[in-house]
């Protein structure tokens, strides 16, 4: 894909990110700025729908991107370190308190419940024992596009599915990595409509599995770089 075509996806993927909407040539000319013609945005967005990148919902309105063109997005963002290492910077007080907390479960709880008011998705995690936590659900439902009752009902179910399997989520990811999940990339159908990410980490030497939950428009290099940190910090360790 040439460099202007990767701009312009990348344009109505963080456009679609902000509104939950489909974007238009016209809007991403506007808002950014581009010297080039609607016409010629609308002839290289049509390019990438026929390549699988994007798709419309409706003929009339603008396209939003599919699994394809996010997965694209992101092997280009980790590809661009700089960026994650902004994102990086701001996360360092998401553990802060930490060294306070002796209790174990508390102590995960905690680190979800940061997670989950850094992100605004819902983040669960379980270590060694068979207690599950988690925290963000009540703000992962406000986010723009689930606003329908039964988008909501349905994504309650989705997981509550994905909690139960959470063992078998975890099961191929490597202890201290993470694996990230667009749509039906992800094993489960209860994952399907989502982004999925899903880390191995220890506290206190128990080892863990979190998985992040979010919309498939989510802020991706803020929850890679909160992973990332989550993962290779020490701040939760056994002093």
């Amino acid at each position: 894909m040439d460099e202007r075509k990767q701009q312009f996806l990348e344009y109505v993927i963080l456009d679609h990110i902000d509104t939950a909407q489909p974007v238009s040539s016209l809007s991403i000319q506007k808002k950014y700025q581009l010297p080039y013609s609607s016409a010629t945005i609308r002839n290289e967005l049509a390019e990438l729908e026929d390549e699988g990148y994007l798709m419309q919902v409706h003929t009339s309105s603008g396209r939003i991107p599919t699994d394809k063109g996010y997965r694209y997005y992101v092997n280009r963002l980790l590809g661009r370190q700089e960026i994650l290492r902004q994102y990086a910077s701001v996360t360092h007080k998401f553990l802060d308190n930490m060294s306070t907390i002796n209790e174990i479960h508390l102590k995960l709880k905690n680190v979800l419940l940061s997670f989950a008011q850094e992100s605004g998705n819902v983040a669960m995690g379980k270590l060694s024992s068979d207690l599950i936590f988690e925290e963000g659900v009540a703000n992962f439902l406000t986010q723009p596009g689930f606003s329908s009752v039964e988008f909501i009902h349905n994504a309650l179910e989705d997981l509550e599915e994905i909690k139960s399997h959470i063992d078998e989520i975890g099961r191929d990811v490597s202890q201290g990595s993470y694996k990230l999940y667009i749509g039906e990339e992800s094993p489960h159908s209860s994952m399907h409509n989502y982004s999925i990410i899903v880390g191995k980490f220890s506290i206190d030497s128990d080892d863990g599995t979190i998985v992040v939950v979010g919309p498939k428009g989510m802020q991706y290099a803020k929850n890679i770089a909160l992973v990332e940190y989550m993962l290779n910090s020490d701040t939760y360790e056994e002093q």
